[in-house]
């Protein structure tokens, strides 16, 4: 290589150099910027001083670019691409330097080459190589990972899908206040995810409209006394959380027909909502057991309790847990009997969206930790003092802050939702238990220990 060679490929080097260093963003403590609800914002970066799932606002074009991309690879790149790419510096050539460019326009000196180009190596080379990913990629969308626990934490709420009035798991009180079991299961959500219970918001939906309200982002959980099947977790993408209620389904009639089993339903009138698995585990009943009866059907469930005070129909078929609710519901329930058959199993659960892992682990473990919680003693006094806790109760709690962490939950979420709640136990009692209205034994959903079924997966 002659000196001259040489010269012009040191040139190029340090104009390299310069281009690198101006190009460095002069916001570096920011980084993973992204449109957290799409093109309309908020920009929203990690700063170094953030804690776990937090992010500082910022200006749009943190996100953005404000010019038109210029012909090139910029011009090629995809709207995402685009969108979650920094815009500082906006071009999608590298910055040059002054010097850079007062080099660029000096003519070439007489008896030089006609290409003053820098060696085959040198010109391969891009001036600016691209920033790595951590630093320049955007967070998934709230359909992915981690998605959805930073869509509420940025919104500082918690949007949860309920039943438009089912005493006992969601209704709404004269004051207009949300109350029930799939409601108190909500509040212990918003304490793990959000350190406050309070920042919980209901949506009311109909049986015809759940799911959809679900996959359409509407909601971040549904927790609307749905039955847990393979159907809906496989065929509408859907995952369910475990189970909050172990139910089943069965027959509520007036006390004056005299039934004391639903084998004797033969001729009468049967009201039930259509659209849930009440209406085909009722068809499969009847025909097992050659019962004629006029099957009835309502698009929600106000309008079949309806058709069976009013007397269109004269037995009423839903969950158990529906049909106390009902009864509590009417001015005289006395008058009227459950009978005793329970026709299907109905495991009913919380469910979000199968795509965002992360979610689902959340709201599973959360279950999980109030059933774990009433086994080991801790209820919502010790969880809310400031005493020790019992062995079980400190294993259970620090187990749970381990493991959560990893979820981006503090270190004391758990003890925070019991805290804010009560335990397993604790709610049924409140919402459906023998001291409420519905007056409901435990059963099923005592714990495995003492009788019942309910159990949750160790969490140390």
């Amino acid at each position: 290589m002659s000196r001259r060679s040489r010269a012009v490929a040191l040139t190029v080097g340090l104009v390299a150099a310069l281009a690198v260093a101006s190009a460095a963003p002069s916001h570096a403590a920011y980084r993973l910027c992204a449109l957290r609800d799409g093109p309309r914002g908020p920009c929203t970066c990690k700063s170094d001083g953030d804690g776990p799932g937090q992010f500082t606002t910022v200006s749009k074009s943190r996100c953005r670019a404000e010019a038109a991309p210029k012909e090139g690879a910029a011009a090629q790149a995809s709207p995402a691409e685009a969108a979650a790419a920094p815009a500082a510096p906006a071009a999608s050539e590298p910055p040059t330097s002054e010097p850079a460019q007062a080099a660029a326009q000096q003519p070439a000196a007489a008896g030089a080459p006609a290409a003053a180009a820098p060696p085959p190596e040198t010109a391969a080379t891009p001036a600016v190589s691209p920033a790595p990913p951590e630093t320049t990629g955007a967070l998934p969308d709230p359909s992915s990972t981690n998605g959805k626990l930073d869509q509420i934490r940025a919104r500082g709420k918690l949007i949860c899908g309920v039943n438009t009035g089912l005493l006992g798991f969601s209704a709404r009180t004269e004051a207009g206040v949300w109350s029930g079991l799939d409601v108190t299961f909500c509040h212990a959500l918003a304490a793990a995810v959000l350190g406050d219970a309070d920042k919980a918001e209901f949506v009311p939906l109909e049986n015809s409209e759940r799911f959809d309200a679900l996959t359409s982002g509407k909601i971040d959980v549904l927790s609307r006394n749905t039955t847990w099947t393979m159907n809906r977790e496989v065929d509408l993408g859907l995952r369910f959380a475990g189970i909050l209620y172990f139910d089943g389904q069965g027959f509520m009639t007036s006390d004056d027909r005299g039934f004391v089993s639903a084998q004797q339903l033969g001729g009468s009138k049967v009201c039930v909502e259509s659209g849930t698995t009440s209406e085909k585990n009722m068809a499969f009943f009847f025909k097992a057991h050659q019962i004629e009866a006029q099957v009835m059907t309502f698009s929600t469930r106000e309008e079949t309790l309806k058709a069976y005070t009013s007397g269109t129909c004269d037995t009423f078929t839903a969950d158990r847990s529906a049909l106390f609710s009902a009864r509590a519901s009417l001015p005289e329930p006395a008058k009227h009997a459950i009978l005793p058959e329970v026709i299907s199993k109905e495991p009913l659960g919380p469910v979000v969206l199968k795509s965002d892992d992360e979610w689902a682990e959340i709201v599973r473990w959360t279950l999980a930790g109030l059933v774990n919680a009433e086994e080991v003693g801790l209820d919502r006094a010790s969880a809310a003092g400031t005493g020790a806790l019992t062995d079980d109760a400190q294993r259970l709690v620090e187990g749970a802050g381990a493991s959560g962490e990893k979820l981006r939950l503090g270190k004391a979420w758990l003890r925070d939702a019991v805290a804010a709640v009560g335990n397993y136990g604790e709610m049924f009692e409140a919402n459906v238990g023998k001291e409420s209205p519905l007056g409901m034994e435990r059963g099923l959903n005592a714990l495995w220990k003492r009788g019942g079924i309910l159990s949750a997966p160790p969490m140390w």
